[in-house]
C-alpha cells in the first residue's frame, strides 16, 4: 500500500542503522529526519508524504496511486490536514525540549556577565536556542 510506496520513494527515513553499511554512522542525522531550514521551510517530501498517507481512498486512486502525484496540493481539505500534521508534529518537539527560549536567552546572558565559560556550552546554547527560534518561525508559516 501507501507506506511500502513511500519507503521505497525514500520517504520513511531508516529505523535502525545497519552496522556493515558504508553509510557514515558519524553522521548528525544517519538516520533521515525531517530538513527544516529558514529559507524553504519543512522539506517539501514531508509534505509530500503526508498527503499521501492522509489523502482519501478516491484521491488516492485518482493520483493512480503513485507518491509523486501528491507533490502538488491535491485538496484543500487534504492539505490543511498535512499542514496540521507537520505544524503539531514540530509544536511537539518545540514543546519537548528541556529549556525554554526564554530560559536559554538568559542563560546566555548569564554566560556574557561571568567570565571563564566554556566555548562549546556557548555554542550549545546558541545552537539550540537557534533550532528553537527555526521551529517556531516555521510553526507560524504553517498556519
Amino acid at each position: 500500500g501507501r507506506l511500502e510506496k513511500l519507503d521505497r520513494a525514500g520517504l520513511l527515513g531508516r529505523a535502525t542503522t545497519n552496522l556493515e553499511s558504508t553509510s557514515n554512522v558519524d553522521a548528525a542525522n544517519d538516520i533521515g529526519g525531517v530538513v527544516l531550514t529558514r529559507a524553504t521551510g519543512i522539506d517539501p517530501a514531508v509534505i509530500q508524504a503526508l498527503r499521501a498517507l492522509i489523502s482519501s481512498e478516491d484521491e488516492w486512486e485518482e493520483a493512480g496511486e503513485a507518491i509523486g502525484n501528491f507533490a502538488t496540493e491535491v485538496s484543500l481539505e487534504n492539505e490543511r490536514a498535512a499542514r496540521m500534521a507537520v505544524r503539531k508534529a514540530m509544536e511537539l518537539e518545540l514543546d519537548g525540549k528541556p529549556t525554554t527560549m526564554q530560559e536559554d536567552e538568559n542563560l546566555l546572558n548569564v554566560f556574557g556577565a561571568k567570565s571563564g565559560t566554556d566555548v562549546e556550552e556557548i555554542l550549545a546554547v546558541k545552537f539550540r536556542l537557534e533550532k528553537k527560534k527555526l521551529l517556531q518561525e516555521a510553526i507560524g508559516n504553517m498556519r
